[in-house]
């Protein structure tokens, strides 16, 4: 029976790594960073692994593990790193980035949903268990961002039209 669930938990580990790394980068935006992320939630998982009873809800908790890590990555960030040094290494703004650019301004929780539901096609459920808040949040949490991207949008788009006047 260990064995199945030690087969079981690789198998699920490779069937997520992408999606953790994506779900990563949208929190710490460094490739270096996402992938400790995720290697550190696979470890947490794996030493955590005879404490989970339902093992189709693995999935969820390695993307709970890796959200874990990367928000302990952004801490420890937010300790050692000056703020100008953060500005100084973003890459000049392009046209073509505004709609990033947007989204990585929305808080968090915003943010979160968007990426993977969008970003990883998971589904309004997965993202709840993951999140651990009830798909009903999740809904509500989609929805608003889009409200807010598209207000953003909306404001971009009327200064832009400011401008060529």
């Amino acid at each position: 029976m260990e064995k199945e669930r030690e087969e079981r938990f690789l198998e699920t580990v490779r069937a997520n790594r992408e999606r953790m790394f994506r779900v990563a980068m949208s929190l710490l935006r460094s490739e270096a960073d996402a992938e400790d992320a995720v290697a550190a939630a696979v470890e947490a998982t794996w030493k955590g692994l005879d404490r989970i009873r339902k093992m189709e809800a693995l999935s969820a908790y390695l993307m709970r593990s890796t959200l874990n890590a990367a928000r302990s990555e952004l801490r420890k960030r937010k300790r050692l790193i000056p703020v100008e040094t953060v500005y100084n290494a973003l890459p000049a703004e392009k046209e073509e980035d505004t709609l990033y650019e947007q989204i990585c301004g929305l808080e968090e929780k915003y943010r979160l949903v968007l990426t993977m539901r969008f970003g990883e096609k998971m589904t309004e459920q997965e993202i709840a268990d993951a999140l651990r808040i009830s798909r009903g949040t999740v809904s509500t949490r989609i929805r608003r961002a889009l409200k807010l991207l598209k207000e953003e949008m909306e404001k971009e788009e009327g200064a832009h039209a400011g401008k060529r006047d």
